[in-house]
């Protein structure tokens, strides 16, 4: 797995860095063979995860929309590569991509920017949670909620389930 990053690492990103892949490999299993998580769509209700989103803005304004306070500015904004060749973990984040409509596949070795969210209104009450959107060309390529922690959780940003 390559992910290029452009950003000063400290030794708290790099932690944070760890346990986010972490969340991302227990997630993902834990995701598995859920039947209440949205088959392939790309609209929830009136919302297109289809949409421009070429400002800061227009980002926090459909995470809010799919029900999600988050703060008006990310806590990240980092280049990413997406890798040539998807390993197990990229894998299994894709499946769950595509259980909301979205699919990495297409965008196998391109860069994108990655902007992290701290989200404050998640139904579980857990601290520290996330919601990471994955831009490239101004279109969402993936997305999801995450505790960054050894146990913590990764689901779809389209099931705020309260």
């Amino acid at each position: 797995m390559m992910i290029v990053c452009v950003t000063k690492l400290n030794l708290k990103k790099a932690v944070a860095g760890a346990i986010l892949l972490a969340a991302v490999i227990f997630g993902v299993s834990a995701l598995r063979g859920q039947d209440e998580v949205l088959q392939s769509v790309s609209t929830v209700g009136e919302v297109s995860l289809s949409q421009d989103l070429d400002s800061i803005e227009k980002q926090v304004a459909l995470l809010e929309n799919l029900g999600w306070q988050v703060d008006d500015e990310p806590i990240t904004q980092t280049e990413v590569q997406i890798p040539s060749e998807f390993d197990e973990v990229y894998v299994e984040y894709n499946e769950l991509q595509k259980q909301q409509g979205l699919d990495l596949e297409k965008y196998k070795g391109k860069r994108a920017m990655l902007y992290v969210y701290r989200v404050e209104n998640d139904p579980s009450g857990t601290q520290n949670v996330t919601a990471s959107m994955v831009i490239y060309k101004d279109k969402l390529i993936a997305a999801d909620i995450c505790v960054p922690e050894e146990d913590g959780l990764l689901r779809t940003i389209t099931n705020n389930q309260k």
